[in-house]
Order: C-alpha cells, then sequence, then structure tokens
C-alpha cells in the first residue's frame, strides 16, 4: 500500500539517525515537489515503524498543510510514546478518546489489564481506527485483542466490523515478526466471527481473515494453529497460500515427509490452475517479483558498510558464493544476483558480529537467529539501501568446513568445502577477504564457474552439497519448482525436472502426478509458444 514511498523515506531515517541534516534539508526540499509533505507519507512512516521520520514529517505537516488536525494528533502521539508523558497538545486532541486509553498502555503508564475502555462510545467509528492503527503501529497485539474483545461484546454492526477488517488490512504488508504474533492471529479470528458465515459476499473476507490469522500464527511459530487455521482460508486464492503455509508449518516442525506431500499437492494444483488460467510468462509485468530487484551499486554500497562495521570490530569476513564469483569473473557484484553473500569461520565470533550490526543502527537482523553451536546462516538487511546480506558460519566437521542455508520455509540445508585460509585483496576500492584459493572454493560451490548459466540452481546442483537427494533436498526441489512456475520461467523448470528423473530411486523424490503435473506445465508453454512464432 506505501511501498512507494518507503525508498525516500529510508533515506529521511538515515539522515535523522547519522544527523546529516544538510542532506536532509536539500533532500526534503527535492521531494516536497513530490508530495513528501502529506498523509500518505506520514502513514508511509507509521508503516515502517520508524518514530523519528513520523515525527519530522508530522511537523512538516502541521507546518505546510491547510487541514492539520490529523497530523497535529499523531506528532502528538508519537512524540508522548517518545518522552514516556503526554504532551499538552496530546492532552488537547486526545483526552477521553479511546486513544488516549491505549497510548497510556504503549508508554507503560498503564498495565493491560487497567485498560478500561467501557465509557468510550464507538462513535465516532474513527477515534477507535485511530486507536487500532496506533497499536499496529507499535505492535501492541495484546491491547488490539482487548480492545476487540471489548467490542465484541457490545454486538456491534456488521458494517463497523468490515471497516476494523479494513484498518487492519491496511498494515498487513508491513508486518514483522514480534512477541506478540499469537494474539495477532487471535485478533484476526475474533474478526472473522464476528462476520456471518453464511453471506457469500462475506465469503472473501473471511477467507482472507483466516489467512492473516494463518500468517500471524506462523510468525508466531505456533504451527499447530497454522495447521488448524489455515485450512479455514478457503477461497481459491487464499488456499494456494494457505497450503503453502501448512507445508512451512510441516518443514519447521521438522515433519519433513508430510512436507514434502503437502508441496506435491501444490505443485499439482498449481500446475493445472497455470495450465488452465495461463501460464505466466518470465519478466511479464503482470507475474509478481520475487524481491526487489538487485542493484549493484546500491548493493556495493551495503557491502562496502558492512566491511567497514566489521573490521573495525576485527572481524575477518569474506566474500563467498555468487559475491566471490562477482569478484573472480567481473571484478564487480553480479547484476542478476539477488543478494550479498559473505562468511566467516567458527559459531563462536556469531555474537560479537551480531551485536556490531545491531548497534551500528545500520543494519536488521534477527536476533532469534542466534542459535550458537547450531547456527550456520544469518540473514541481515541493510536498512539504506534495503539489500540483503547473508552470512554464512563455517563449522569445521569432519575434515570438511561446512555451512548451510536456514531457510525461513524451516529447513537446514548443508554444504562442505575443502578448509582453506584467507587472504587480503582489492574489491570496490577498499580490503576485502576472501578464500586463500580462489579457483578451488568456486569450483567446489559452482563447478565450471567461469562460464554464466542463468539458469544454476545452486542449492540443487552445487558440488558441494550435502545429502544429495535427501529429505531437505528434497523439500529444496518442490519450493524451487512452485518459484519457477510463479515466475513463468520454464528454463529452470526444466533444470528442476531433469534433476528429479535423475534422482527417481532416492527415496522422496518427485514422480507421479507432480512430475506429470510439472511436464504437462512445460509441454503447454511449448505448445504457447509454436502457437505464438506461427
Amino acid at each position: 500500500m506505501f511501498q512507494d514511498e518507503f525508498p525516500r523515506l529510508r533515506l529521511i531515517e538515515t539522515c535523522l539517525r547519522e544527523q546529516q541534516y544538510e542532506t536532509l534539508q536539500d533532500l526534503t526540499e527535492a521531494e516536497a515537489q513530490h508530495g513528501l509533505i502529506s498523509l500518505q507519507a506520514l502513514n508511509a512512516a507509521r508503516c515502517m515503524r520508524s518514530p523519528a521520520t513520523v515525527i519530522y514529517l508530522a511537523t512538516l505537516c502541521v507546518a505546510n498543510l491547510e487541514h492539520t488536525e490529523v497530523a497535529e494528533r499523531w506528532l502528538a502521539v508519537y512524540q508522548s510514546i517518545g518522552d514516556r508523558s503526554a504532551t499538552p497538545d496530546f492532552t488537547r486532541l486526545c483526552a477521553g478518546k479511546p486513544l488516549a486509553a491505549v497510548v497510556d498502555v504503549i508508554m507503560g503508564h498503564a498495565p493491560l489489564a487497567e485498560l478500561n475502555l467501557k465509557g468510550h462510545a464507538f462513535k465516532p467509528p474513527q477515534d477507535w481506527h485511530e486507536a487500532v492503527e496506533c497499536v499496529l503501529d507499535f505492535q501492541h497485539y495484546d491491547t488490539l485483542l482487548a480492545m476487540l474483545q471489548s467490542l465484541a461484546r457490545r454486538k456491534l454492526d456488521m458494517v463497523s466490523w468490515l471497516n476494523l477488517a479494513r484498518v487492519m488490512f491496511s498494515r498487513q504488508d508491513s508486518l514483522r515478526r514480534c512477541a506478540q504474533m499469537e494474539s495477532l492471529g487471535e485478533c484476526y479470528l475474533l474478526v472473522r466471527d464476528q462476520l456471518p458465515g453464511k453471506a457469500p459476499t462475506l465469503g472473501k473476507v473471511r477467507s482472507s481473515l483466516a489467512l492473516y490469522a494463518t500468517r500471524a500464527f506462523a510468525l508466531a511459530g505456533s504451527h499447530e494453529r497454522v495447521m488448524v487455521t489455515a485450512p479455514m482460508a478457503d477461497t481459491q486464492d487464499d488456499r494456494y497460500f494457505a497450503e503453502y503455509e501448512m507445508a512451512r508449518a510441516l518443514c519447521r516442525m521438522q515433519r519433513l515427509p508430510e512436507c514434502i506431500a503437502r508441496l506435491d499437492g501444490l505443485v499439482v494444483n498449481m500446475s493445472r490452475y497455470h495450465r488452465e488460467h495461463g501460464i505466466p510468462v518470465a519478466g511479464d509485468a503482470s507475474t509478481p517479483a520475487r524481491g526487489q530487484t538487485f542493484d549493484v551499486s546500491l548493493a556495493s554500497h551495503a557491502l562496502v558498510e558492512l566491511q567497514d562495521l566489521l573490521q573495525g570490530v576485527g572481524q575477518k569476513a569474506f566474500l563467498v558464493s555468487g559475491t566471490l564469483l562477482g569478484y573472480a569473473r567481473e571484478g564487480q557484484l553480479l547484476a542478476h544476483d539477488k543478494d550479498i553473500d559473505v562468511g566467516i569461520v567458527g559459531w563462536e565470533d556469531q555474537f560479537e558480529v551480531a551485536n556490531a550490526l545491531f548497534q551500528s543502527g545500520r543494519f536488521e537482523i534477527d536476533l532469534g537467529r542466534l542459535h550458537g553451536a547450531r547456527s550456520y546462516h544469518l540473514p541481515v538487511l541493510h536498512k539504506t539501501t534495503r539489500v540483503h546480506i547473508d552470512i554464512f558460519i563455517y563449522h569445521p566437521e569432519d575434515g570438511k568446513w561446512v555451512t548451510g542455508v536456514e531457510s525461513d520455509f524451516g529447513y537446514l540445508q548443508k554444504f562442505a568445502f575443502s578448509p582453506f585460509g584467507l587472504k587480503s585483496v582489492q574489491f570496490l576500492g577498499i580490503d576485502f577477504y576472501v578464500p586463500d584459493d580462489v579457483e578451488k572454493k568456486l569450483a567446489e560451490n559452482f563447478g565450471n564457474w567461469r562460464e554464466s548459466d542463468p539458469c544454476y540452481i545452486s542449492h540443487l546442483e552445487s558440488p558441494s552439497t550435502v545429502d544429495v537427494g535427501g529429505l531437505e533436498y528434497q523439500v529444496v526441489a518442490r519450493l524451487r519448482a512452485l518459484e519457477a512456475m510463479a515466475a513463468g520461467n520454464t528454463d529452470k523448470l526444466s533444470r528442476v525436472v531433469s534433476l528429479m528423473e535423475r534422482l527417481a530411486e532416492c527415496p522422496h523424490s518427485m514422480r507421479g502426478q507432480p512430475l506429470m503435473g510439472l511436464k504437462a506445465y512445460l509441454s503447454t508453454r511449448e505448445q504457447m509458444e509454436v502457437a505464438h512464432a506461427a
């Protein structure tokens, strides 16, 4: 909903954090001509969870807009929460409203158990909508659940519940994992329960609420709740996403054979759906992109910042995987890459690395991914550029150095390399570390690394892959097939099919209906291309 606003707001956030006030002024003057000073941009900053940016934009809105009441109210809310003390403007604008009660809880002035909303009428509904937005802004989902339970006891009409659902839907794309995700799932189910199940016109809303509850439970790690809630998402489009979430829950519970069976069912259904409703074309604007476009200049900036930071705390991070390939083959990052890859040796250093990244304020890192000796992979996000960075942790195991991908889907796939030393090289204008035998490392990673192969599927084809054909491998194969179908990338899909046929004797390898479905998909696409050429 607000994705177009985020790039310039992140630049503002960086300027505020690093006190680059001259740059901030120039940026503001330039972007003011393009709607920066607006409630749209202000709401986007709230979704981005950047309090300093919210206060800055709200101040600009109050000073420049004709109608300022909404901006004044959010300015007062954020200033009060930041100071943990109600400002005079907050008291003036919010006294007697539900917003004042929930802000007291957010500030820590009143425990949730004392949240009292009985004296607050539901009219005007906008007062309650703003209170809901506020708790969503600050991820106080326990408070949201208490609010909705209070409203449920008042037996609101259907339109009121639909409007509350709309407010919650508007923040769905900006959700992040937090301690109260299970309460958010309960909130979606509570709203769903208020909408009549027999009303055909409400079927899509009820299904969407169930799907969003499923996703919240997934983020909470409540896998059994996922399995119970997902089937309630029963419209055709939602069912595919719900099936995916159930497969992911099974994977996270390490019930991999059941996960594979669920993914096979999804492969069959998706291949049939695309054959009946049209097969997407790779690169077609109508096909949803997987992640954002990889910008070499932005990624280079993110990598340089990472290296400067880690070198400053004595960490020898080194280039690996696609980033090492870009260094060796092209002298720069690969334009068709999707992220940055670096490595560290030994799990003990992960805590110092994570602390340096966290304390810098320049990177987002999920501290829940720190598993001590069980950590193989730390995903990191550079805040300013939104470039993803994978930090791979190499473990000495059985004469090899083993690292792995700890996927958000729930599997750990391992890769084993010959031990190596490090050497310092010049890359992107500064010193970096690389393995002392770059060619050997790349050969173990990619095989014939000197020739570009756009269809190469590293997690399935790398010579370094541990347990080829095993359960984790089979899960990855299904996921790559689904991704290739969604993107209309028949070349990659053909590669997956060939790999599955080559490993047909392995337990749980794809066969029968799923494999036939993929072949039918490829055949239909080939027929389409022949007809188009004619």
